[in-house]
């Protein structure tokens, strides 16, 4: 009877054969990675290459774009002046003549003004602009002031800084007065700003007296001595006590009475004889 022949491997055999399959599979996977890392280092080549020359043109735009900083020689401060070269001497030319309120037009005008020499100024032409000139439009006459003491709220409206509340507060503060007798009463106005008085004075003035009518000193009541501007009931009532004790007051005694006060004496002078 035939036998049938079979492949038979040792034990040891059988392991050499599975340790060369398992090298088999790392080799076939490594060789895959390689080709997929190979890949991908070529297309990020490729992407960096793409950016590069993005970038590149982005500088270059910039660069034609970006020009020169320069200085106008009228508005040059002393370090500017002196990071330029410009001698110290030739920089205090410069200040001189800008507190004069004049301008500088152009590099001869420059040259002329410091005197710096030739050399220095064909450095400095690169570095100076120069605003363009406009001829001056003649100048209007200013507006003539007008009276502090008849001036309407409306028309206080117009200076900057002074609204309805502040403008009918100016008119109410005046009729308190009897009428502004001197211009610095309207820094007393409650609320009204110093600089924003500035702009009040350059536009009015005192052109008209102010009607007031003044009390006797030694008939007026404490109810009226009271309601007189700069006089408080406490004043009011050392006015009468010295009358009283004294069997009269003249204007002159304020000046006793009210020894720490000598603006307020000059104010209240102004409504009582």
């Amino acid at each position: 009877m035939r036998q049938k022949f079979q492949f038979v491997y040792t034990k040891s055999q059988r392991g050499a054969l599975i340790v060369l399959l398992g090298l088999l599979l790392i080799l076939g996977s490594t060789i895959n990675w390689v080709k997929k890392k190979q890949f991908s280092d070529v297309n990020l080549i490729g992407q960096s290459s793409v950016l590069q020359k993005r970038l590149d043109s982005l500088l270059e735009q910039d660069n034609l774009k970006t020009q020169p900083y320069t200085y106008n020689p009228i508005f040059l401060s002393d370090y500017r002046a002196y990071s330029l070269g410009i001698p110290l001497e030739a920089y205090d030319k410069l200040v001189q003549f800008r507190a004069s309120g004049s301008f500088v037009n152009s590099m001869s005008d420059f040259q002329k003004i410091t005197g710096v020499s030739d050399s220095l100024l064909a450095v400095l032409h690169s570095k100076f602009r120069y605003p363009k000139l406009h001829f001056a439009s003649k100048k209007t006459a200013p507006l003539p002031k007008q009276d502090l003491n008849t001036v309407t709220a409306e028309s206080l409206e117009k200076i900057r800084g002074i609204g309805p509340t502040l403008s009918k507060r100016i008119i109410k503060y005046r009729d308190y007065l009897s009428g502004f007798s001197s211009a610095s009463q309207c820094y007393e106005v409650f609320g009204l700003d110093s600089i924003v008085v500035g702009r009040l004075l350059n536009r009015f003035e005192i052109q008209s007296p102010p009607s007031i009518q003044k009390l006797d000193i030694n008939q007026a009541t404490l109810w009226e001595l009271k309601k007189t501007p700069y006089i408080t009931e406490s004043d009011a009532r050392k006015i009468i006590s010295y009358r009283t004790e004294n069997n009269g007051i003249t204007v002159a005694i304020l000046s006793e009475l009210f020894v720490n006060y000598p603006n307020k004496i000059a104010r209240i002078k102004l409504y009582l004889h």
